[in-house]
């Protein structure tokens, strides 16, 4: 059609200039007139051929979803197959399965295909963590027809073996979603990923993804995990993550100028915030040539999508725990190498979406094995009612919580009981970074606390010493009182830099505070310590020196110790002396050989930190008391803001 539009104008050019030539006067304003029906016609030709290069399509996202296959709430709640009961869970993959497979009809029936990608942290959170023989989530992914995945921070938390043993044992059973990670990096010379290397080799783990259209089109996939995650990843060596802009450049280069995509889609674990800073932000603005990034990991529902960097790429984000779908429709030209129009829809994922049962079918399978597993091994069910509740317990961003108080008193109640099996000394002191306190707990209609609820309260982790049961194991260390000192100051100072997950929440002390002397690292004022039998914090406590020589058995998680590097590495200014954790002897811990600081919970069996709460609760009365946890109770007290 443009050619022919070209030939039209290049015909009419030779008889104006024959016209003119003969002084043929009559002809020219006939020919002037024909100039412009022409020039009229040639621009309706040429607009027609760039509607003709215009391709569309629909991009759903999901991220963050931690393996929440029935939602976000409490689990007796949860019936996606029935929208009367207007319960308050949000997401599932029932719910979710049902609104991709709506909009993928509707869009197929337009001639308009549908790409669904998730962007990491699809693993880790809840007590589906217990399917590692085939993991539900990438099930899911099969069941639906994800076009690609990428892998988020929690992806490793059972180092790159764990990784390459929950994929391997998903491909045993069909799964072949490909698995994007552009920016990973393995060491050949390092036996620990050589699982991860090994799925490369076989293209189960790809550093790109090329899907054409049906209707035309190319686009090109990439995976990459952002330096914040990577951050928050300390396991995951031997595999790296090149962060590097001018190697990311070269990978979005390649898929244009190599493989002839057309459009440039990122599935990104870096995070965008609403203010429309983050890693992807920088991102965008650093590297061309990016039209799109789906971003994950900051857990933030954009609900506009985001312009940024000079290429204006396309940044959105779906929240968490599948409370929300993105829908992305664009129409993209293949010969501007543009997107001419988008849409942006934040879809929220509730009851008023009625699930899908085919999804439901899927997720129901897997409660009846988890369910016989868990029959056999602790005589409890998903359902089997804990403890019950009449308020909800829910994280506070930087401040002292209910629920991160409960969690910290559960440590350490636990972990002194368990004193006889492990070195006979009752714990002062739990820590409970606010980072691995996933799920709050809710009453719901009920008022009752699952073991659901309970496991997914704290469910992160798999130990690299027992890796049968998941779940981070408790730590037993030992601290001088100037590193309590310098911990409580990292909890409550440098947590607003770091962000809420490195709010730490305590048990066995009392803190006065004053963020006025933050910048000196002063701002804890005074530690009290609490009797070690005072299991709720409730006694006023006892001065902590400072200079007291003496050791103090402290209570933690796996995922804690490890991110001591980070604490002592970027928050403990340079001229300070850094964190030691001790054993009971004063010896610095051997980070190297972590074994022999586990807890053992009898039996030889590893305390879980899901196991603290769980055994812990029970205890309370058959209810969690409001006089402690709830609004405005105790638990309000343990860091006091003071004037001195």
């Amino acid at each position: 059609m443009r050619a022919f539009g070209i030939q039209l104008a290049r015909e009419f050019l030779y008889r104006f200039f024959c016209t003119l030539h003969n002084k043929e006067e009559r002809f020219f304003m006939k020919a002037l007139r024909c100039c412009f029906w022409i020039g009229i016609f040639s621009i309706v030709l040429m607009t027609g051929a760039c509607k003709f290069g215009n391709v569309s399509m629909t991009i759903l996202q999901t991220s963050d979803v931690h393996h929440h296959a029935s939602g976000y709430g409490p689990f007796l709640d949860y019936t996606p197959l029935d929208t009367a009961d207007e319960d308050c869970v949000l997401g599932g993959y029932a719910r979710l399965g049902a609104l991709i497979k709506d909009i993928r009809a509707k869009q197929a029936r337009k001639g308009v295909p549908t790409l669904l990608f998730d962007s990491g942290d699809f693993l880790m959170g809840t007590v589906y963590d217990l399917t590692a023989d085939n993991p539900i989530a990438m099930q899911f992914f099969s069941q639906m027809g994800y076009n690609a995945v990428t892998l988020g921070n929690h992806e490793f938390d059972w180092s790159p073996q764990g990784l390459a043993m929950l994929l391997m044992n998903a491909r045993a059973n069909g799964f072949s979603v490909p698995v994007v990670a552009t920016n990973a990096v393995t060491d050949p010379d390092d036996p620990g990923d050589d699982g991860v290397e090994y799925l490369c080799a076989t293209g189960a783990i790809v550093n790109k993804t090329i899907i054409e259209l049906p209707g035309g089109g190319k686009v090109g996939i990439l995976g990459l995990m952002g330096e914040d995650a990577d951050e928050k990843a300390p396991v995951a060596p031997p595999v790296t993550f090149n962060h590097d802009y001018a190697f990311i450049q070269g990978c979005v280069d390649d898929l244009r100028n190599n493989d002839g995509v057309h459009l440039v889609v990122v599935l990104s674990h870096g995070g965008v915030e609403q203010d429309g800073t983050g890693d992807d932000a920088d991102l965008a603005a650093n590297v061309t040539g990016i039209d799109i990034i789906a971003s994950g990991h900051f857990h933030t529902a954009t609900h506009e999508a985001q312009v940024a960097g000079p290429s204006e790429t396309i940044i959105f984000s779906p929240g968490e725990y599948g409370e929300y779908l993105s829908r992305l429709d664009i129409t993209y030209n293949i010969f501007l190498r543009k997107i001419v129009k988008y849409t942006f829809t934040l879809i929220e994922v509730d009851d008023t979406t009625a699930g899908d049962p085919a999804t439901q079918g899927l997720v129901d399978g897997y409660h009846a094995e988890i369910n016989a597993d868990l029959a056999e091994n602790l005589d409890i069910q998903l359902d089997s009612p804990i403890t019950a509740t009449t308020f909800d317990l829910e994280k506070a961003p930087l401040q002292v919580s209910g629920i991160g108080s409960l969690c910290a008193d559960s440590l350490r109640a636990v972990a002194s009981k368990l004193a006889s099996l492990n070195g006979g000394i009752p714990c002062d002191v739990s820590i409970v970074a606010s980072g691995v306190i996933r799920d709050d707990i809710y009453p719901g209609r009920s008022g009752v606390v699952t073991f659901s609820d309970v496991f997914n309260m704290l469910p992160l982790g798999l130990s690299p010493y027992d890796p049968s049961v998941p779940g981070y194991p408790l730590m037993s260390i030992y601290a001088s009182a100037a590193d309590i000192y310098k911990i409580c100051e990292v909890g409550l100072t440098f947590a607003p830099m770091m962000g809420s997950d490195y709010y730490l929440n305590f048990s066995g002390i009392k803190i006065d505070y004053n963020p006025a002397y933050a910048q000196m690292l002063q701002g804890v004022r005074a530690v009290y310590v609490c009797p070690v039998d005072d299991t709720l914090n409730l006694a006023e406590g006892t001065l902590l020196d400072p200079a007291d020589t003496g050791l103090y058995h402290i209570v933690v998680d796996l995922y804690a110790l490890q991110m001591l590097n980070v604490v002592n590495n970027y928050l403990i200014p340079a001229g300070i002396a850094p964190v030691v954790p001790r054993d009971a002897d004063g010896n610095p811990v051997d980070f190297s050989n972590l074994i022999g600081y586990r807890i053992d919970a009898g039996g030889g069996q590893e305390l879980k930190e899901w196991m603290a709460p769980l055994k812990y609760l029970p205890g309370l009365g058959g209810s969690i008391p409001a006089g402690v946890y709830g609004p405005g109770g105790t638990f309000t007290q343990r860091v006091n803001f003071v004037a001195y």
